[in-house]
């Protein structure tokens, strides 16, 4: 798989590997993801494809996952604990709830997972030059948010079908998710490049990504919190991001522009952080290897 992998990037990366290295250096962060960005194509359609290969069903999992997930919830929460969203019972049942607040940070957790052991798991990359790493953690996060995209569709359709309308507020969702899609790529270079140098990164993020879901608003919402912890629902950027889901795909509301502002802020300075401490570390990545 390795080798499979190189001989694409060699293809991808061109076939005068110093000059697009120079091209590469010389146009970093967001530009310089655009550049690679056949390459990326190709190492997120492997990754999507290498998930399910060798089952029956294939990538028909991505819909039969979401599908059978809602349905479980929808059994649990509405037919047996009889739990509802919202002080309007009729806003939506508690499984569309809890799916629109998981999807998300599903996504971000599964992309921060992974990212601790992407770079370890390509040691001959790592020892070519040419290579840009930092597209590593990427592709993790752009494979977990393809998957999500899935999900959504499934979720969209069913809360359609539960509210009797599709809602307006849809055209808002890409500005939360580019929030998210930056959130997650900056952590994910920070814990990738952590990873070379503590192996025991994954555990540790494994129990911090526990406490940091409960700690936020997914299975209950926002206005949970007691009065003396509610600046929780604010310092923390992903409950605005899942309070956003939700308001956007069940209440038909825009997102809370004040929280929006202030976890798209938070994205953006983790991005440009994240991507600043990959490409510092990254040059002794091989030495540590």
């Amino acid at each position: 798989m390795a080798v499979d992998l190189q001989q694409e990037t060699a293809s991808a990366v061109g076939e005068k590997p110093q000059a697009t290295a120079l091209s590469h250096a010389q146009r970093p962060g967001v530009i310089g993801l655009y550049d690679l960005r056949q390459l990326i194509a190709i190492m997120v359609r492997r990754d999507l494809l290498g998930r399910y290969r060798g089952s029956m069903m294939g990538a028909f999992w991505t819909i039969i996952n979401p599908v059978g997930h809602l349905l479980l919830y929808t059994f649990v929460f509405s037919i047996i604990l009889k739990v509802r969203f919202g002080a309007d019972a009729g806003t939506g049942n508690f499984a569309i709830y809890l799916m629109a607040g998981l999807l998300p940070w599903g996504s971000l957790s599964e992309s921060l997972l992974r990212s601790t052991t992407v770079v370890l798991e390509q040691p001959n990359l790592v020892k070519r030059v040419v290579f840009p790493l930092e597209i590593l953690p990427f592709v993790c996060v752009i494979s977990s948010f393809m998957s999500e995209l899935v999900s959504l569709a499934v979720l969209t359709i069913a809360a359609s079908l539960y509210l009797h309308t599709v809602q307006w507020t849809l055209v808002f969702l890409p500005l939360v998710m580019l929030s998210q899609l930056a959130l997650a790529s900056g952590l994910s270079w920070i814990l990738s490049s952590l990873g070379v140098y503590l192996q025991d990164i994954r555990h540790m993020i494994s129990l911090a990504l526990s406490v940091w879901m409960y700690g936020t608003p997914i299975v209950y919402p926002a206005s949970a919190f007691p009065p003396n912890l509610q600046f929780l629902a604010w310092v923390n950027p992903v409950a605005g991001i899942v309070t956003d889901y939700r308001r956007i795909l069940l209440e038909g509301m825009p997102p809370n522009w004040p929280a929006y502002a202030y976890y798209t802020a938070v994205a953006l300075v983790v991005w440009c952080a994240g991507y600043w401490f990959f490409m510092k570390t990254k040059r002794s990545f091989a030495d540590v290897m």
